[in-house]
């Protein structure tokens, strides 16, 4: 089964996923920079993401289909990249399935 993979990192980490996903040999991957805000609203923990106020931070979020034995190798490194991290700002990764594709 195919999977969606995608890894959310602020901007200076890019070339550190860039070569997450060429290291794991990913055939086709994408990344798309992106300007990300925070409210107010403190219901879910989300202190090691995005702006700490009003103001915005970039950030960057690679994607890439996957089979399910590459998605989970991406989400193993990106996990261990996190553990050794010394900054406060971690990289999120999602893996979804994809039911259907053309």
């Amino acid at each position: 089964m195919m999977k969606l993979i995608i890894v959310l990192g602020i901007k200076e980490f890019q070339e550190e996923l860039n070569t997450v996903f060429k290291e794991l040999m990913v055939p086709i991957f994408s990344k798309v920079d992106i300007e990300g805000f925070k409210t107010e609203d403190n219901t879910v923990d989300m202190s090691n993401w995005f702006g700490q106020d009003e103001n915005s931070d970039f950030s960057v979020m690679f994607f890439a289909f996957v089979t399910e034995n590459k998605a989970n190798m991406l989400m193993k490194v990106i996990e261990g990249l996190n553990l050794s991290k010394k900054s406060t700002r971690s990289f999120h990764a999602f893996q979804m399935p994809v039911e259907k594709f053309v």
